[in-house]
């Protein structure tokens, strides 16, 4: 399960994630999941694209449709 850094949309923090294959919806790239940053300051949820490398294409403040998983931050 790769590790993934990146930082919140809404409070510019930095973030770091667990992604797997299985998390995500493989008929369509860049397959949207959902990110949601478990910390005091922020607890908000964004949208996440991945490509098929798992790697973060772009992201969305809001909750896109679409997504399969909700994931959450690790601390």
């Amino acid at each position: 399960m790769p590790l993934r850094f990146n930082y919140c949309p809404h409070c510019k923090g930095r973030i770091i994630f667990r992604i797997d294959i299985q998390d995500i919806n493989t008929s369509i790239y860049p397959a949207p999941v959902y990110i949601f940053h478990k910390d005091d300051s922020c607890n908000r949820l964004s949208t996440f694209y991945v490509d098929s490398k798992l790697r973060v294409s772009y992201k969305e403040i809001d909750k896109k449709p679409g997504g399969q998983k909700t994931l959450e931050t690790i601390q």
